[in-house]
């Protein structure tokens, strides 16, 4: 059994967003499965807790509840999605696969340059949150780090991902304490490149992550509104 989770909360994403997120696990999750939604506002036909019971939601750190969820629940195989991506090919291998580590995704479509001239001043980062696996307590670790020294972490970081990235991955590269998914199963829509809002249907799992390119005003789409293939997919998942 797998315990998928996603979080919800204010009015960015409708409840259909949860709705087509849980329908595409059922065809493309050919394992049994819980799906639960973490939200401010119950989604009909949804498993839900009340995200008031999340004393980190709300904090500076972006999505930092994130690594409370890994903290509260320790038994068996977790998984935890962001609303904004599109599952459109199987991943039943990722999510029943022994792993020894939480299982992260590593943004390899970041440009090399943002090595020399962004991580220096912890403005880039390579770890990305919207897909992570872990079983048992192996993720907790994760989260009594941040509360050992949460003040300095919310003077210091605006997401969990640069966090993750900058606490736990630039210290420990030669002994990491999480894994990431290999290339070639995720990619992101809206990063600027070769690919920029192509479908590849050769990965699996396409990611949105406009949070920050509202605050730098960039042009981005969402999932309702691609000029390609992704949202008719995405609403297909209705059915």
């Amino acid at each position: 059994m797998i315990n998928f989770f996603t979080f919800k909360w204010g009015d960015k994403y409708g409840p259909e967003y949860v709705t087509r997120l849980k329908n595409s696990l059922h065809k493309y999750c050919q394992t049994d499965f819980t799906f639960t939604c973490i939200t401010d506002k119950p989604v009909d036909g949804i498993d839900c807790i009340d995200i008031v019971h999340y004393s980190l939601f709300g904090e500076s750190v972006f999505t930092v509840e994130k690594i409370e969820l890994m903290k509260n629940v320790t038994s068996g195989t977790n998984v935890l999605l962001d609303l904004d991506i599109l599952i459109h090919g199987d991943i039943t291998e990722y999510v029943t696969m022994p792993i020894d580590k939480p299982t992260f995704v590593f943004t390899y479509w970041t440009p090399d340059w943002h090595w020399e001239k962004l991580v220096p001043k912890k403005t880039a980062c390579f770890m990305n949150s919207s897909f992570v696996r872990w079983d048992g307590t192996s993720a907790a670790f994760l989260y009594y780090h941040y509360m050992k020294n949460r003040d300095y972490h919310i003077e210091e970081y605006n997401s969990l991902d640069k966090y993750m990235f900058y606490e736990h991955y630039m210290p420990n590269k030669e002994d990491l304490p999480f894994d990431f998914w290999s290339e070639g199963i995720f990619y992101n829509y809206n990063a600027e490149g070769d690919h920029q809002y192509e479908f590849l249907d050769d990965h699996k799992i396409c990611l949105f992550n406009t949070s920050h390119l509202i605050r730098q005003e960039r042009r981005y789409y969402e999932l309702d509104n691609t000029p390609s293939e992704h949202t008719e997919i995405w609403e297909s998942y209705d059915e």
